[in-house]
């Protein structure tokens, strides 16, 4: 880590609240460098950081650093903080298009319990790559309005070797096939895409672990291995 948003997108990586780090004014920092850390190489965040705030940030820092001691040090330091963590978070911003700052706010809005508490659990139970894939989805859905092309976007995309029919004789039922298990963080899962991505006039019928038969597929007509559908 070189510069102040690596820290923030550190402390992300390891799941620390952003409230959580200080950032101070490093007095005896390096002139080449904007992270004042304890090895060079360093990938672990500690919970204060030192900044060299004169590297990129002279024009606002010039000033509020004297030589001699401050008369209110404990302000200075939350001052220097706040500005610091504005200025990170200034930097990241910079980075992102227009549909990663939507998922940004679309995040905080679930872990905030706007979409219920069901969403939290199933949002906090991804990593990071299905929780991109699952944001997409949402904001691909708010655009296009159409439930079904999303959802099953979203079973292939969440829900490992899973296969989707779509009954001939009952357009508004769904069944929904998984290899795995059926276990409560799957279930819980498989429920909240249909909750989310589903209008009410659908139905979906999930089965774990073995497949119902179809006739003339040998591969779901074996003994034992039938789900009744």
């Amino acid at each position: 880590m070189m510069f102040l948003w690596e820290a923030l997108l550190c402390a992300r990586t390891a799941q620390i609240p952003e409230q959580e780090i200080r950032f101070v004014h490093a007095r005896h920092g390096s002139p080449c460098m904007e992270l004042s850390l304890p090895c060079l190489n360093q990938t672990s965040l500690e919970k204060e950081v030192e900044v060299n705030t004169y590297y990129r940030f002279y024009a606002i820092f010039k000033d509020m650093f004297p030589p001699e001691p401050p008369e209110f040090p404990a302000l200075l330091d939350s001052l220097t903080d706040a500005a610091l963590h504005m200025l990170a978070q200034n930097d990241i911003m910079r980075g992102m298009t227009r549909e990663d700052y939507h998922k940004k706010l679309l995040a905080d809005e679930v872990m905030r319990g706007g979409f219920g508490e069901a969403a939290v659990k199933v949002f906090c139970g991804m990593d990071k790559r299905e929780q991109e894939k699952l944001l997409s989805g949402w904001l691909n859905l708010f655009r296009v309005g159409s439930a079904l092309p999303v959802f099953l976007d979203m079973v292939h995309g969440l829900i490992e070797d899973s296969i989707v029919y779509l009954s001939r004789e009952n357009p508004d039922e769904i069944l929904l096939y998984t290899v795995f298990k059926k276990e409560p963080k799957l279930e819980q899962r498989i429920a909240f895409l249909a909750d989310t991505f589903l209008d009410i006039r659908y139905h979906v019928e999930v089965f774990y672990e073995y497949h119902f038969g179809i006739m003339d597929i040998d591969e779901t007509m074996q003994t034992d291995r039938i789900a009744v559908c």
